[in-house]
């Protein structure tokens, strides 16, 4: 008998690994455990986009997944952002986790989708870190 997960994420194309961080996602989802991303988001290179400051302390907010919400958008490639007018500064994952007021969540895109991180799941990474 095989069991049919109608949950697996699509794979990516040959010739085009995943991301670090999509990979963490990936592995995450698989197993349940949102705490596979921490350690690969901590060491991300990302791109943030923000309102027109180059100094990275006012990101550009848009609605969040979660209608009532806000959230920032980032990437770990800048070409998965071309599509956005707005500045875009590089940041260090520990670096936004540490500078990302409370309440904000976060969107990651890739050229193919993207992942989300609830408000709660980064309280609880901040939690871990200290």
């Amino acid at each position: 008998m095989h069991n049919h997960n109608q949950n697996t994420p699509p794979t990516a194309p040959q010739g085009n690994p995943p991301s670090a961080l999509k990979a963490a996602f990936v592995q995450s989802r698989a197993q349940g455990n949102i705490d596979l991303v921490l350690p690969v988001l901590l060491a991300a290179k990302l791109y943030i986009v923000t309102a027109g400051a180059e100094t990275g302390d006012d990101y550009f907010l848009v609605k969040s997944p979660n209608k009532e919400r806000f959230c920032v958008t980032v990437a770990e490639q800048l070409e998965s952002l071309q599509q956005i007018s707005w500045p875009k500064i590089p940041v260090s994952g520990a670096e936004l986790l540490k500078r990302l007021p409370a309440g904000i969540e976060i969107v990651v895109t890739y050229p193919d989708g993207g992942d989300y991180l609830t408000r709660e799941q980064l309280q609880w990474y901040r939690d871990q870190i200290g």
